[in-house]
């Protein structure tokens, strides 16, 4: 059982480990916020008053 302390206790596994509850936590908050932040081109244009005219994407 000293050896497992020993192991979790090490910071060579507190690194990756913040790293990963950091992106989780990013991803999370992205997840929750996306329909408020993430719009299509069209969304923010009409956000702005211009008008999204999808013809004029086509090549």
């Amino acid at each position: 059982m000293n050896n497992w302390k020993e192991i979790v206790g090490s910071p060579i596994w507190w690194v990756p480990v913040s790293l990963l509850v950091l992106f989780i936590s990013i991803e999370g908050l992205h997840l929750a916020e996306h329909g408020k932040n993430c719009k299509t081109k069209a969304a923010w244009m009409n956000e702005v008053g211009l008008e999204y005219d999808r013809e004029s994407e086509v090549q």
